[in-house]
């Protein structure tokens, strides 16, 4: 009963790891997703200038 426990625990404990780095991996990828339209509009302001790269 105790190993058992032990185990219920463990696994909560692994639960809320995963829950919180699920909720990081989240916001990195909104970060790279604001990152990465802000390059493309960049890019485009540059190529309705005439600037070359």
């Amino acid at each position: 009963m105790e190993k058992s426990q032990e185990l219920i625990g463990i696994l909560q404990a692994i639960s809320i790891v995963a829950k919180s780095l699920a909720a990081k991996l989240m916001q990195i990828e909104k970060e790279v997703e604001a990152y990465e339209a802000a390059k493309a509009a960049a890019q485009e302001r540059k190529a309705k200038k005439g600037w070359r790269r």
